[in-house]
């Protein structure tokens, strides 16, 4: 069973490096990792890669570091809920700090939502953002046709 659950929190771990540091590779985890912990030295890729596969845990501070790295919750790790359920909209203060009043009240109401609605506004804004990435790539193929 124990090596069940490690392979498990490695299987989360690996899921959320992936995912939520656009598949950054082993060195540089171990590294932000290390760092994050006040580490002098990086973690090895050999010891990442242990973490991922469940051969080896985690300590704490380490798993408390990865947490704050990929900025999910440590019940996520502990098995609980999705990806899905923790969008990256869960802004910190330095963040907010730097919007203005109708984008904080912005943010602060999307985050009083339900995770099930919050997941509906994201994915309704990221198809916008590909929309409005898509035009404006058009935009500059016809313009560099045009001058071409």
């Amino acid at each position: 069973m124990p090596g069940e659950i490690r392979k498990a929190l490695g299987n989360r771990i690996r899921l959320a490096r992936k995912t939520r540091l656009n598949n950054l590779p082993l060195e540089g985890f171990g590294r932000k990792v290390a760092e994050l912990m006040g580490r002098g030295r990086a973690f090895s890729n050999v010891t990442v890669s242990n973490w991922e596969t469940g051969r080896q845990e985690p300590s704490w501070e380490a798993l408390v570091s990865i947490a704050r790295l990929t900025r999910l919750p440590l019940r996520f790790f502990a098995g609980s809920g999705s990806l899905d359920d923790f969008p990256i909209s869960e802004w910190d203060e330095l963040h907010l700090n730097s919007l203005g009043p109708r984008d904080r009240d912005l943010v602060a109401s999307v985050q009083r939502l339900s995770p099930e609605r919050r997941r509906l506004i994201v994915h309704q804004m990221e198809s916008l953002l590909e929309i409005l990435e898509r035009e404006s790539a058009a935009r500059l193929v016809g313009g560099v046709l045009k001058s071409g």
